[in-house]
């Protein structure tokens, strides 16, 4: 829950553009009544910074956190609570910071599998790898980035931690070089529960689908929000 004090979200503190949401922002000069301009290098367009009191309403976080798991999208959300997209980013990005990535038990069977989507445009492409216990079907990791070792070795790592039973994942080479054979599986169908979620993220969180334009358009925000998502 948030207090209902007279604090204020500014384009400085969440450096993220309002109008394209990219943090490539620079500070460019002040207006004759010395309010500090910022220009983003990513869309040209020149702002001040933006006040707003309307986000720290009484239980507002509870609001954003239910929208962001029905996969409401950033302007859409923001018209709901009355608040600037701006502002919404920052509160997003606060809530993700509060929450706490559950332990991951131990000695079991988990899924891993990638969902491909991308920022800003649509030949930036970067990938979603997270792993699912199989028997409760929980998100245990996740990790963004492109389709590199480095990517889903985050994930891998934090399984093998675990003393992971099996990791079963699809015939994607690159698992054979992170993944030691007595414990990763390819097996027919071994991942079908994880693939299932996939088609579940894709209709929930519509910035995931690749027919829509409601695309992410900042990795921060994208993270921010699947921490939401999985574990707020």
């Amino acid at each position: 829950m948030i207090e209902n004090h007279n604090r204020c979200s500014k384009v400085s503190d969440t450096k993220i553009c309002p109008n394209c949401y990219s943090p490539k922002i620079i500070k460019n000069g002040k207006t004759k009544t010395k309010k500090q301009q910022y220009f983003c290098k990513n869309c040209n367009k020149r702002f001040l910074d933006f006040y707003t009191y309307q986000a720290y309403r009484f239980g507002i976080d509870n609001d954003i956190v239910a929208l962001t798991k029905e996969g409401t999208g950033i302007r859409s959300t923001a018209t709901l609570l009355k608040i600037s997209p701006t502002t919404l980013l920052a509160r997003i990005i606060t809530i993700a910071k509060k929450v706490v990535q559950p332990s991951i038990p131990k000695g079991k069977i988990y899924q891993v599998d990638e969902i491909r989507t991308y920022v800003i445009r649509k030949d930036k492409l970067i990938w979603i790898v997270y792993a699912l216990e199989k028997q409760t079907k929980n998100v245990v990791s996740f990790n963004i980035g492109r389709r590199t070792n480095q990517t889903l070795k985050k994930v891998i790592t934090s399984l093998e931690l675990s003393e992971a039973e099996k990791i079963i994942t699809d015939k994607l080479k690159n698992y054979k070089f992170l993944i030691r054979p007595e414990i990763h599986s390819t097996k027919f169908r071994g991942i079908n529960h994880i693939e299932r979620k996939n088609l579940t993220l894709r209709t929930h969180l519509k910035r995931l689908n690749r027919k829509t334009i409601c695309f992410s358009k900042s990795l921060v925000i994208l993270n921010a929000i699947l921490k939401i998502y999985f574990w707020g």
